[in-house]
């Protein structure tokens, strides 16, 4: 009470005021909002992007399906080109188990340097790759494997060779 004694009529007489203003401000918008959201649709969702075409020949497709259980999606820069993001589908899981052993160290090897680009590991979340420690891996699903970039050496359209212990996919063109 002794606040409000100190402030005096006119500094009451301003708060009143402004309350008011507030409250007619807030209703108008709450009416406005009203009638805006009446007609109010959510945006469209952006199309789905592909991986571009995978250059593998129909036969080393074809071969890696026999004898590994997957299909290549392709091979692409992510994280402002300083990662690699490499994408599969699983067609046999039985076939496709030795690529989630968390025992083997996967790495990408670029053609014009030689120099060889592994699965990052983070600290708290582990390597950047799927491992099949819950026996999770299933037929029809997509699984990625991300492949550090440093320095962005890897540009697109660059040739690599992905390798997972004896699996290895030569001359894959970077989108």
């Amino acid at each position: 009470m002794q606040n409000i004694r100190s402030i005096g009529k006119s500094g009451i007489v301003y708060l009143l005021l402004c309350l008011v203003t507030s409250a007619q401000v807030s209703a108008s918008d709450g009416s406005r909002a009203a009638t805006d959201t009446s007609g109010w649709q959510p945006p469209a969702m952006p199309a789905p992007t592909s991986y571009g075409p995978v250059n593998i020949s129909p036969e080393k497709a074809q071969q890696l399906a026999e004898d590994w259980g997957v299909e290549v999606l392709g091979l692409r820069l992510t994280a402002a080109n300083m990662m690699m993001d490499f994408r599969f589908r699983v067609i046999d899981a039985d076939k496709a188990l030795p690529l989630f052993d968390h025992r083997i160290k996967p790495y990408v090897v670029v053609d014009r340097s030689d120099i060889k680009l592994p699965v990052p590991m983070g600290a708290k979340v582990g390597s950047f790759r799927p491992t099949n420690r819950g026996k999770n891996i299933t037929s029809g699903r997509n699984y990625y494997m991300i492949f550090g970039n440093p320095d962005r050496h890897v540009q697109e359209g660059e040739t690599v060779t992905v390798v997972i212990g004896d699996f290895k996919v030569e001359g894959l063109v970077v989108n």
